[in-house]
């Protein structure tokens, strides 16, 4: 039925899975990352100017020891609504992390260390209490490192389940020029327990600076939710520098913008690397970095260069990459959220510069060849680490990434004959505001999500929003795979309301597949579950998102994954506005 699908891009753009275009959630945006030469045109990976950690085709080998009850305490940890995104005051400052470190025992290709640090890292979409992304600082406690390398940044991957998508594309930004983390594999136990493959991803701090400017002194933000304009500044957080105050060479880019189209290049220039940015962005087009900085406002790290007194742009969070993005996702050749990506291709005088350009970086770096001979190499790497019941969901997803790769140059040519506009205004502030209620109960059966949901389960409601009680009908419920996020479970509710008068309501559930079995009360988070309320009018077709949760409990008393089988609970949540 064609609701089913439409009901999954929901899901997918209400963040009830990987990352939401609209919510950065994780974006892995990872902005507790502690962040404390330019390649030639080979797409293959990044150099790794000899450190031996970043051997392109090494697979860790990391073995973590520590107290068992610190590891159940370091993966319990995790961030609420309150913490990030709730209130209307929530980018007035930048997202603290609510990670603690623990010690441990650490040993990399047999080589131990003690007294080490480590703890969770992750914003939102990449949480996870049973296979959480990991930092691991080895100077925490005392000086000491390992061949030069003080820390080990692990990502989990969570949102992407063929693995290579981070690695592929830092290696395309290093490509065309664009400084960007080193990138490859680890294998990972804890306390014996088999974690499997995570990506090990370079630490953007003062060394990563050294590696491309001559002078690391200058101010690194990362951006989160930031951006060059009144209500978005207070995000940008410092990561060098931190005892300064001063944030003044950010508000000169913010006044760089306060200018005419025809003065607008020239402005800029005063204040940023305007060449080094176009590169940046087309290149965060070209990989399809939605949750970056010219789709998202998110993901991305800023460094004010002393040498040159200008910014420079960094990739980060690169795994929701190499896909098509959310179905409101815009063109294939360009994305324009970041308002400075928005005044330039939206001025007559300098849209032509990031055409130009985008031409220009698929030519020297869109190498489809050498880019699918990367994917093949990094899937032999992860293979072994994956369990035979990821297996599928990880075959299915690399061959996503070959797909992508093949039509991608293609796909963006052919629109730039004749670029298309960017009409969208700049977006309101992103924050989430209390407006109602959900509970209810459902009872179906898995494989469901292409039928009738009033035949293939049953249900209850109780939706109250603004001070508005829905007046709802008999329920249906449906439970599967989400068709458009792979390793995503969906369990979805339908009701006339108003006797089919104002709508369907409707409720979807969106569960992390390792997050799908019997437990309960299980918090609702942006990572392993969460839900949104929305109505859809199908005459004329349209959906309104009503809100989302991120917080209240689910549990389910049954959650098989094999088709015909039950799959049953109950669920009670706080809804917030949609704020788009």
């Amino acid at each position: 039925m064609e609701i089913m699908r439409s009901l999954a891009l929901i899901l997918l753009l209400a963040g009830c899975g990987s990352k939401s275009k609209r919510t950065a959630a994780d974006a892995d945006s990872d902005s507790d990352t502690d962040s404390d030469s330019d390649s030639d045109s080979d797409s293959d990976t990044g150099t790794d100017d000899g450190n031996p950690f970043f051997e392109p085709d090494q697979v860790l080998e990391i073995e973590i020891d520590m107290a068992p009850a610190d590891w159940d305490a370091l993966r319990a940890q995790t961030r609420s609504l309150e913490d990030t995104l709730f209130g209307r005051d929530c980018l007035d400052e930048p997202f603290g992390s609510p990670f603690t470190w623990f010690p441990a025992a650490v040993t990399v290709d047999g080589e131990t260390v003690e007294n080490v640090a480590v703890r969770k890292k992750g914003f939102l979409g990449s949480l996870s209490d049973t296979k959480p992304s990991l930092k691991i600082s080895l100077d925490e406690y005392q000086e000491q490192d390992l061949s030069g390398e003080d820390d080990f940044v692990l990502n989990n991957s969570q949102q992407d389940p063929s693995f290579v998508k981070q690695c592929i594309v830092y290696a395309v930004f290093a490509a065309a020029g664009v400084p960007a983390p080193r990138c490859n594999f680890a294998h990972v136990t804890v306390n014996g327990e088999d974690m499997g493959a995570y990506v090990h991803v370079e630490r953007v701090d003062r060394d990563f600076l050294r590696r491309y400017f001559a002078d690391d002194g200058g101010n690194l933000y990362e951006g989160t939710l930031s951006d060059f304009r009144d209500g978005w500044m207070g995000t940008f957080e410092k990561k060098t520098n931190e005892a300064d105050p001063d944030t003044s060479d950010l508000d000169a880019v913010a006044a760089a913008l306060d200018v005419a189209d025809a003065e607008l290049q020239a402005s800029l220039e005063t204040a940023m690397d305007v060449d080094a940015f176009l590169t940046f962005w087309a290149t965060e087009v070209l990989v399809a970095h939605w949750d970056g900085y010219a789709g998202n406002t998110n993901n991305y790290f800023a460094y004010h260069d002393p040498t040159s007194d200008l910014f420079h742009f960094f990739p980060w969070g690169a795994d929701g990459t190499l896909a098509a993005g959310p179905p409101d996702a815009g063109s294939d050749s360009v994305m324009a959220q970041g308002v400075l990506a928005w005044r330039l291709y939206r001025g007559a005088s300098t849209q032509g510069l990031y055409v130009d350009r985008m031409r220009e970086v698929i030519d020297r770096v869109w190498d489809e060849g050498a880019l699918t001979d990367a994917v093949d190499r990094m899937e032999d790497l992860v293979d072994p680490m994956v369990s035979p019941e990821q297996r599928p969901v990880f075959v299915g997803s690399v061959q996503g990434v070959r797909d992508f790769i093949e039509s991608r140059a293609d796909a963006i040519l052919g629109e730039l004959d004749a670029p298309p506009p960017w009409d969208a205004p700049l977006r309101e502030s992103f924050c989430f505001v209390p407006v109602g209620t959900a509970r209810g109960t459902f009872s179906t059966t898995f494989g469901t999500m292409d039928g009738d949901p009033f035949a293939a389960g049953t249900g209850t409601l109780e939706v109250e929003i603004e001070g508005e009680v829905w007046n709802v009908g008999a329920v249906g419920a449906q439970a599967g795979y989400n068709p458009d996020e792979p390793g995503r479970i969906s369990v979805n509710l339908f009701t006339p309301l108003d006797g089919g008068a104002s709508g369907i309501g409707i409720v979807g559930l969106g569960f992390a597949e390792g997050a799908f079995a019997p437990a309960g009360p299980r918090p609702f988070d942006f990572g392993a579950a969460s839900g949104v309320v929305a109505i859809y009018v199908p005459d004329p077709e349209a959906f309104e998102i009503v809100g989302l949760f991120f917080e209240g409990s689910v549990t389910l008393d049954e959650a098989s994954l094999v088709d015909g089988e039950a799959v049953s609970g109950t669920f009670d949540a706080p809804v917030v506005e949609w704020p788009f």
